[in-house]
């Protein structure tokens, strides 16, 4: 048993690091992909780039490894399969629970390491990854800068470039806005040339400009005076200009990044958040205290007795003052409560504000708190999927297997950041939101490890065929033979024409024939109008039906009798749905529309059935009479 688990956990090692192998490089390649323009052309030493590859690698294997879970579990049982290994092991007696149950313990390993992947190792990638890519991009700053766009990605300044020179590296047609002394904008400069390179501190970025002018406004102390004040004009025919980023500007990467959820370990999440949620009620008891409790008009309003007793104090009431007084002295209260009203009303809007930005920062650590849980879970799941979806398809490869966990991981995916989305819309709580893929795919995994430990043909078609016949074939019994007792027969003398004159029969036949052209392909399935008219013709089919029958009475034939007795009965009337599942109820209306889709169905099949047995008989029965009047 041992050499037996030695191998099985072999052909699941060898499938396992290809899967996390190629998981990763894809997305490895995608990044590179979306993030080539801000790369290229910045004369990158090649250190450098593998470190910042290494880090956008490690930062996606947490998430990889539950695809490459799916995708090793699917090739290594669909290998077993495929080589009949996983036969020969059933047939020795062994259960597949007990051929998986070093892959349990395997997975259940990956499963640890995936969450302290996700918890420690993760975050610090995702940190160092987002510091190098802001360092990269401020390497080269001219190729950051598009063209017709004003460029805000340099603090306090907004930059407009007409067209970059791809080989002499100039900027041309600039236009650069100066918002340093933050009075708006006071300082324009415009040269038909520009180049601009960073300080090797990094802390500056210089500019050469070359033929422009530079406009500015000098603003007086005086505040009061905005009306009045001097223009500057400088025309150059070159001028250097320098800007300072800052000496925190350098190292500042990693300060910008460390408070993002995503950089963070589970337990500075736990921490961090019991702090934000000590800083929420912090906040909440404040605005309590000084809005409800030190407002005399709160604070009497929240006691209906001090309020009544507060009103007995006064020598005349509150309106009977109002409408004694002037009209100067309305308009002066009127102000004055519009004013507090205002206050009160901005201040409560900041506080709100606050306490909703400092909620929204608490359900984001939550719901990444929680992810580092999910995409460990999420490797238990995929393994039940796959192997059960291995052993039951027994198709190995790299084909089919890359097919089937592609699938599964874009609906994971899709379903996850949906759920992040509303999360972060404050549309669903953060633990439901995080757990909801989970909940999807898990009866799933629980449901195709029950069809592969009892050998069930889950994508046998010939297994769906014989459903289908066994539910719906079963229906030829219920159809009832035709009663020839309640059928008066016909006179002699229409008898006598209706042998000779056969456009009846032929007729009846015709009839039959054009409803299977129009409705057999499923348009008595689509709506309530084409049942109606699909009952109408069965109505005249019944018609005649009905007149052929006393016909066949009236002939005094054996061979027409016996044939007569096997005729199906049938009522158009039985088409009609009923009319309670025909509810306009927004609740009950699309219950009751799947109802009717099955009983459509139901009766379409049974009417085919009816249909066809009618048009069999009737032909054996014209070529019958045709051979005979014929003889």
């Amino acid at each position: 048993m041992k050499t037996l688990y030695r191998h099985i956990l072999v052909s699941y090692l060898g499938p396992m690091f290809i899967a996390i192998f190629i998981v990763d490089f894809i997305f490895l390649v995608q990044f590179v992909w979306l993030q080539i323009d801000e790369l290229v052309g910045k004369g990158l030493p090649f250190d450098k780039i593998l470190e910042l590859m290494w880090w956008v690698a490690v930062w996606n294997i947490s998430m990889g490894l539950p695809l490459a879970t799916l995708f090793a579990s699917l090739m290594a049982m669909g290998n077993l399969g495929e080589s009949n290994e996983l036969l020969a092991m059933k047939a020795s007696g062994i259960s597949l629970r007990r051929i998986l149950y070093p892959l349990y313990c395997l997975i259940a390993f990956v499963g640890v390491c995936s969450f302290f992947l996700s918890s420690d190792v993760v975050p610090h990638a995702f940190l160092r990854m987002r510091t190098m890519f802001q360092e990269i991009k401020k390497t080269n700053p001219e190729l950051s800068i598009p063209e017709d766009v004003f460029y805000n990605g340099i603090e306090k300044i907004s930059i407009r470039v007409a067209r970059k020179d791809a080989l002499s590296g100039a900027l041309v047609g600039v236009m650069i806005y100066n918002h340093k002394e933050g009075e708006g904008n006071v300082s324009v400069t415009i040269a038909d040339t520009a180049y601009i390179k960073q300080s090797q501190d990094s802390r500056y970025i210089l500019f050469r400009l070359i033929n422009g002018t530079t406009y500015s406004e000098t603003l007086k102390n005086n505040r009061m005076d905005m009306k009045n004040h001097p223009f500057d004009r400088r025309f150059f025919t070159e001028q250097n200009m320098s800007i300072d980023l800052g000496e925190t500007e350098n190292h500042s990467f990693e300060a910008m990044f460390k408070d993002n959820a995503l950089a963070k370990s589970t337990a500075t999440l736990n921490r961090d958040a019991d702090s934000v949620r000590a800083k929420r009620q912090t906040i909440v008891d404040k605005f309590e205290k000084e809005q409800i409790e030190s407002s005399s008009s709160f604070k009497y309003s929240l006691k209906k007795d001090t309020l009544d007793k507060r009103r007995k104090e006064l020598p005349f009431g509150v309106d009977t003052t109002y409408a004694t007084s002037t009209a100067t002295q309305k308009m002066l209260w009127l102000d004055q409560m519009s004013a507090n009203v205002t206050r009160i009303s901005g201040y409560w809007d900041n506080e709100l504000r606050e306490i909703q930005w400092e909620t929204k920062k608490l359900k984001i650590m939550e719901y990444e708190r929680n992810k580092k849980y999910t995409l460990a879970f999420a490797c238990i799941i995929f393994f039940l999927i796959g192997s059960s979806l291995g052993a039951i398809i027994r198709k190995g490869g790299l084909g089919l297997p890359a097919v089937i966990s592609i699938l599964f991981f874009v609906i994971y995916w899709v379903i996850d950041t949906i759920c992040g989305k509303m999360v972060k819309n404050d549309d669903w709580s953060p633990i439901f939101g995080s757990w909801f893929p989970s909940m999807i795919l898990a009866p799933l995994g629980v449901f195709f490890s029950y069809k592969a430990s009892t050998d069930s043909q889950l994508f046998n078609i010939d297994a769906y065929v014989r459903l289908f016949n066994l539910v719906f074939g079963r229906m030829r019994k219920l159809i009832r033979p035709v009663d020839i007792d309640t059928i008066s027969p016909m006179p002699d003398n229409e008898v006598q024409i209706m042998l000779t004159d056969n456009q009846k029969l032929v007729l009846f036949e015709t009839l039959i024939s054009n409803y299977f052209e129009t409705y057999r392909r499923g348009k008595l399935l689509r709506s309530n109008k084409s049942t109606q008219t699909a009952i109408a013709m069965l109505t005249e089919i019944k018609t005649l039906y009905d007149y052929l029958l006393s016909f066949y009475i009236a002939v005094n034939d054996e061979i027409i009798h016996s044939t007569i007795k096997r005729f199906p009965d049938f009522n158009p009337s039985e088409m009609q749905p009923p009319q309670f599942l025909v509810s306009q109820n927004i609740l009950l209306k699309i219950p009751c529309s799947l109802i009717l889709f099955f009983m459509r169905i139901r009766q379409s099949i049974k009417l085919d059935y009816i249909l066809k047995d009618m048009l069999n008989l009737n032909s054996d029965i014209n070529k019958y009479l045709y051979d005979r009047h014929k003889t």
